[in-house]
């Protein structure tokens, strides 16, 4: 689905004006969370000063390259970093009240997989290949639920039935290899689903998917969260997915926060000149104008991080006080920042854009 489509999709969604400003508090507030991993050079983080917040029954979309950061936020949400090597540096991560930064270990472990789940990228490096359907799913039951095994099973069975398993009852008894890509995808959905999270965080979920598996899958996922009204991070470098999916959107480079703000916002207004270059590479449905534009470069590893904005290389507005001074995530508009000394973009670089 090209972006103008799904941009076109999508328009019916929100109010204008909406989108950032309920009173309710959000569920899931991020401030300052920084990573750094044993051995990087001192000072540098690879996820640096990340700052985001999600809304009951909201999609955020932390959208960027690989290697920009977006998993290791994620795992360091849920708790599954390794310590050694990764350490979180600084920051909290508050949800529903509670810092998830401070819980112990087995603190960690009664919250995951029931008010918080996590639908990873690959399927069959997630579900073990020892156990049926019917025994993984249930397990994640009978861990945070008060009900016998049998009750397990038949709640792992509506599951199935949720995410239109064909056949489910016959499912249920099959291994993880009997089973195709996208199928496996929707065990993970149910499995992630079971307990009624809160808060669901899908990594890159239908990368591995073809696009037609996609589009099934993430239409699923948005059905199930209206019907249960779990907020949603997702995490993808598609900004297709982005425009049919996301509420708000966080871009990430080399393990910060470039931009944020809502949807609308984002696609309307770009404010970051990443944000400009990612979408210019999107192929749309329109007549073919030219060639996509590329950004040059790739993202820098640790031991090269710019001093200053870390987009300075590939940047094609940089100076030298963009590679001196790391910019601060500047309001641009109400909800909508920009880490660039330079936005908005229009008065500051109008010639050059």
């Amino acid at each position: 689905m090209g972006l103008e489509a799904t941009q076109q999709s999508r328009t019916h969604i929100h109010e204008p004006g909406t989108v950032g400003l309920a009173a309710e508090p959000p569920l899931l507030d991020v401030q300052g969370l920084s990573v750094r991993f044993d051995g990087a050079p001192k000072g540098v983080n690879v996820v640096d000063d990340v700052s985001f917040s999600v809304r009951k029954g909201k999609t955020l979309c932390i959208v960027g390259e690989s290697g920009c950061g977006k998993s290791v936020t994620s795992l360091a949400l849920m708790g599954l970093l390794p310590t050694p090597p990764a350490r979180i540096v600084a920051g909290s991560a508050r949800f529903d009240g509670q810092d998830l930064l401070t819980l112990t270990e087995r603190e960690r472990a009664d919250l995951r997989g029931d008010r918080m789940a996590m639908i990873f990228q690959e399927p069959m490096t997630s579900l073990n290949p020892a156990f049926t359907i019917g025994d993984q799913i249930a397990e994640g039951i009978v861990r945070h639920r008060k009900v016998s095994k049998a009750e397990a099973w038949e709640r792992a069975l509506d599951m199935l039935k949720k995410v239109r398993i064909p056949a489910p009852e016959k499912r249920l008894r099959a291994y993880p290899h009997e089973m195709s890509g996208g199928m496996r995808q929707r065990v993970m959905i149910a499995m992630a689903l079971a307990n009624d999270p809160q808060l669901l965080i899908a990594d890159e979920p239908t990368t591995a998917l073809d696009v037609t598996i996609q589009a099934q899958i993430l239409m699923l996922i948005r059905r199930l969260q209206e019907e249960t009204g779990t907020a949603m991070i997702l995490i993808t470098h598609d900004l297709g997915v982005v425009a049919e999916v996301a509420d708000e959107v966080a871009v990430m480079y080399a393990g910060r926060v470039v931009e944020s703000g809502p949807v609308e916002a984002i696609f309307e207004d770009p404010q970051h000149p990443y944000t400009i270059g990612l979408m210019g590479s999107v192929p749309s449905l329109g007549k073919r104008q030219g060639r996509l534009a590329t950004i040059r470069g790739t993202v820098p590893p640790a031991e090269l991080m710019p001093k200053g904005c870390r987009f300075t290389p590939r940047c094609p507005f940089s100076d030298s006080h963009c590679a001196n001074d790391p910019p601060p995530l500047t309001e641009i508009k109400p909800g909508h920042k920009a880490r660039c000394w330079y936005a908005p973009l229009e008065i500051h670089r109008g010639a050059a854009l």
